[in-house]
Parts: C-alpha cells; sequence; structure tokens
C-alpha cells in the first residue's frame, strides 16, 4: 500500500457524507484500490488499463487501446478531479500520474 508517501491526516477529517460519496462509484473505488496497491506515483493510463481490467477480471494487456482511452478520459474528467478536491490523491502533470496522499479512504474501498 501506498503509505510511504500519504499523509494519513490528510482527508481524514472528511465529512462521513463526503467519503460516502467518493466511495459511491465502482470506477473510483477500484482506481482507489489500484492507487493504494501502488508504491509510487500511477500513470493515468496505466491506471485506467488496470481499472478496465479489474472491472472485465482480464489481463492488463487485454484491455483494448480504445477502452483504455476511454477510461483515462472518465478519470480525467469525473473522478480525479473529486478526488484532488478532497486532497485524497494528488496529480503529477509532469508525469501525468496519481499518487495517493491519505490511506483511510483507500482503506475502505
Amino acid at each position: 500500500m501506498a503509505t510511504q508517501n500519504a499523509d494519513s491526516d490528510i482527508g481524514s477529517d472528511l465529512p462521513p457524507a463526503v467519503v460516502e460519496d467518493l466511495l459511491s462509484d465502482d470506477t473510483r473505488r477500484r482506481a482507489l484500490a489500484i492507487i493504494a496497491d501502488r508504491d509510487e506515483p500511477v500513470v493515468v493510463s496505466d491506471l485506467a488499463a488496470a481499472v478496465v481490467a479489474d472491472r472485465e477480471g482480464c489481463p492488463v494487456s487485454a484491455v483494448p487501446e480504445s477502452e483504455r482511452e476511454a477510461m483515462a478520459a472518465e478519470l480525467f474528467t469525473d473522478h480525479i478531479p473529486k478526488l484532488m478536491a478532497t486532497e485524497v490523491v494528488a496529480y503529477d502533470s509532469m508525469l501525468g500520474a496519481v499518487e495517493l496522499r491519505t490511506d483511510g479512504i483507500a482503506r475502505q474501498a
């Protein structure tokens, strides 16, 4: 789990309704779980492929490029901004990668 860089205090004071909202979406829960399992930032295109593979129960290598791109677009428009606004993840635009900032919510995913 990516706890070495995560500040466990960040996001810990989120209201229960916000935490519930963050975890209410299946894609967001999967993405959080995948990010939490990594010890380093995850490139969004790799995260997208991993989310699709997890959802479909197939290897990452079997995810078609079109599905990877569609999921990356969904992550960029819907999920990453919400997770950044609540300081659950940080996005590094230079790397195009996300990193967990708190492990508390991710453990609930």
